[in-house]
């Protein structure tokens, strides 16, 4: 992705560069407001369109301290001076600013984009969702040195071995690695641990202690305290990467079976611990089966409708927006789109590397989610080269 996105805090003087084609996106109008509420209604009635787009309270500073995307800009921003505003939230924003700001978006799955980028960007004070510091996606790992574990991040390392994600919903996410942890019988002490397997030979007779209480509850079989084999260990370490990969459920049956054996034999309290494992496992399959099939599927040009009755392309790979374009309609972009869509199809599948871009991938899961006939619109490199060279060869195209 084009490293377009930095950390502002200037005076406001434009949303500034996006990832999305300049022709998915109007003029940016910016309005003082004025202090009679019927005059403000008036003034969007008169200069707002009835289209998509992204919009930006700004304070007495000149900053930017709230941004909202919405499919009718004019519906929205009428709503904040409603007799009765729509919510507290939306009240305090409005004392709070003196000018307004917006900027027309050809279609909302790309005002949606455009709003991701601003917050990022811009970071307002009023915004919750998107922040780098609030209500951040992370991955799922596996790795840790000598007795790998399962184990969280927001950004990825090199201790990671293996890296899933990423997925929102960060306390559950939290619980769900615990759970990994202990159905597969893996470790979740500290890595400064010095761990020791049964199977490597010492000069002297020295019996270590298992220093939690997880060996004797049997969910580890302690590393720490020479207790187990490395390969004993690694195996499971294998079965739980095999779990996170989607390529061995079981662990859900045999945890069921589990289950209905304590309640049958009225140790409700395990049954409730095991229900919860169960919860957890499934929430986390659900949240990654989405991941692998966006990585899988979402691989291609999506061509989505700018203005002025163009048409845009956006370039996904493993499911991630890395970069769009006009649809090719000259012969120096119809070039450069070539040269783009080979590069991109050579490419690795790329790893989110900031909160933007895991909450752009989050945003395009969601949204073939919700209009999973979008996925049939997905034109594969080779065919998006294929029309381009197609229309370079009918020689209809203009000079730029």
């Amino acid at each position: 992705m084009p490293k377009l996105i930095e950390h502002q805090i200037p005076n406001f003087n434009g949303f500034g560069a996006s990832i999305l084609a300049q022709q998915t996106r109007g003029r940016i109008k910016r309005h003082r407001l004025p202090g009679d509420r019927m005059q403000a209604r008036a003034l969007l009635h008169d200069h707002c369109p009835l289209t998509p787009g992204v919009y930006g309270w700004l304070d007495d500073r000149n900053q930017l301290c709230y941004v909202g995307k919405s499919k009718s800009l004019r519906k929205r921003l009428l709503s904040y001076f409603s007799k009765t505003p729509v919510d507290k939230k939306a009240a305090r924003i409005r004392q709070h600013s003196q000018k307004l700001v917006w900027e027309p978006i050809s279609n909302e799955l790309l005002a949606l984009i455009r709003e991701q980028e601003l917050i990022y960007r811009w970071r307002p004070e009023f915004n919750t969702q998107g922040q780098p510091t609030k209500r951040q996606p992370a991955f799922i790992c596996i790795g840790g040195g000598m007795a790998p574990n399962a184990f969280f991040t927001r950004r990825l390392t090199d201790k990671s071995e293996l890296s899933f994600g990423p997925i929102a919903g960060t306390g559950r996410l939290r619980s769900a690695v615990e759970t990994i942890n202990q159905c597969f019988q893996l470790r979740d002490c500290p890595d400064k641990i010095k761990f020791k397997f049964n199977n490597q030979l010492t000069l002297f007779e020295n019996p270590i202690t298992a220093q939690c209480i997880r060996f004797e509850l049997g969910t580890c079989p302690a590393p720490c305290a020479a207790q187990c084999s490395s390969r004993a260990y690694q195996a499971n370490v294998d079965h739980a990467r095999q779990f996170i990969l989607g390529k061995d459920r079981s662990i859900l049956t045999r945890l069921d079976q589990q289950m209905q054996k304590a309640s049958l034999s009225h140790s409700f309290e395990k049954a409730a611990i095991i229900r919860d494992h169960i919860s957890n496992l499934n929430w986390l399959d659900r949240r990654m089966s989405a991941l692998r099939n966006a990585q899988e599927s979402y691989n291609g040009v999506l061509p989505i409708e700018a203005r002025k009755k163009r048409e845009a392309w956006l370039f996904l790979k493993g499911g991630q927006l890395i970069g769009s374009t006009v649809a090719p309609d000259t012969e120096e972009r119809a070039i450069a789109t070539i040269k783009r869509l080979t590069e991109v199809s050579l490419a690795e599948k790329p790893i989110p590397e900031n909160l933007m871009e895991m909450n752009l991938q989050l945003i395009l899961i969601a949204w073939f989610r919700k209009h999973p006939q979008l996925k049939n619109s997905l034109i594969p490199f080779g065919d998006a080269v294929d029309i381009c060279e197609k229309r370079l060869d009918g020689g209809f195209l203009k000079t730029a």
